[in-house]
């Protein structure tokens, strides 16, 4: 029996990995070290096409079919962010809302260990944002987020040592801006805001930052407080659920999110757009922090930017509040069951 090529060999292990983590992620619903697997869904599809070519070239059908199986399944949930959404795109529309301004919000996991504060806190500035939300802020912090004061008069800040801290800022006054208790160890914020100037009615935001889901206790609560948070935004619309949420929408723990607070993923078709890139961006990278916004929200505009100082994107979203609720948008997310 001949030795096969190492180059073969090499691509035999990294399909067998590819096809192996594409398998164990079908059953992400029911285990926690699935759901992580659910999360590699880019990286299964960056590591199977190269191999897919060897495997071809060698006739390797076998393998070539099981993998192609495994592509298409992790197609099945990356392909609908490429698609393009229904959205007021058309510069005549846009003309004729001159009644009507869009509200600019930030996202940014800064880093617990980030000790370039001014810095991060300076690109943060750069995108002329409404409202901003910070996510694993120490209280280092306090005195870089009172030097902006004059520019986002209003603050809510809970910072800790841990990596639960968070900052929400904004150039708006809000009615109510209160922690919601989910027996969790990390704070969600509701935030209440009345009618802007430019909107139709007043809104609420829900900003959040599960701990990461590295146990089945941790998976479990931020499950739990996902699930909770969503029927908050369901309970009271206009409303927009935001944050660093551990979870990836290739995982099918992600859809009954969206259906339980009737909420689309403001990312849709923008393409795969990761947040979290500890590698290489040849890697792919995680989609991790997510908008998702009520029906009566329409999103003008979707983007990541990079942070210097972080191992996280800088996520901006431009949104219109709607006088009233829109019908279902063409774009749900129906991921592979």
């Amino acid at each position: 029996m001949s030795k096969r090529h190492p180059l073969i060999r090499f691509a035999d292990l990294f399909g067998g990995i590819a096809v192996a983590g594409s398998s164990v992620a079908m059953i992400a619903s029911y285990h926690w070290i699935a759901d992580l697997a659910s999360q590699l869904r880019v990286q299964y599809l960056i590591m199977l096409l190269p191999v897919m070519g060897i495997w071809v070239w060698t006739r390797y059908h076998k393998a070539a079919i099981v993998g192609g199986l495994a592509m298409g399944v992790n197609l099945c949930f990356i392909v609908p962010y490429f698609i393009p959404q229904d959205r007021v795109t058309s510069e005549s529309i846009r003309n004729a809302d001159v009644g009507q301004s869009h509200v600019r919000l930030l996202l940014l996991n800064v880093l617990r260990t980030n000790s370039q504060l001014k810095e991060t806190l300076r690109e943060v500035q750069t995108h002329n944002a409404d409202l901003v939300f910070l996510m694993e802020v120490s209280p280092d912090w306090k005195p870089i987020l009172e030097s902006v004061r004059a520019e986002f008069p209003h603050q809510k800040q809970i910072l800790r040592d841990d990596y639960t801290g968070v900052a929400f800022l904004s150039k708006y006054p809000w009615i109510t801006a209160e922690v919601i208790d989910t027996e969790d160890a990390n704070p969600p914020l509701e935030i209440r805001f009345s009618q802007m100037a430019g909107q139709s009615q007043p809104f609420q935001l829900i900003a959040t930052h599960p701990l990461p889901p590295i146990s089945p206790d941790l998976t479990a609560s931020r499950d739990s407080q996902l699930s909770t948070l969503a029927e908050r935004c369901r309970s009271n619309p206009p409303s927009l659920l935001v944050g660093d949420f551990n979870l990836a929408p290739w995982s099918p723990r992600f859809e009954p999110i969206l259906k339980s607070g009737q909420l689309t993923d403001a990312s849709l078709g923008y393409g795969l757009t990761p947040t979290l890139t500890p590698l290489p961006t040849l890697s792919g990278g995680l989609k991790v922090d997510h908008v998702l916004v009520s029906r009566d929200v329409t999103v003008r505009d979707y983007s990541v930017r990079p942070c210097r100082h972080s191992d996280h994107t800088i996520v901006i979203v431009d949104f219109r509040i709607e006088s009233t609720p829109q019908p279902p948008a063409s774009a749900v997310i129906r991921n592979a069951r």
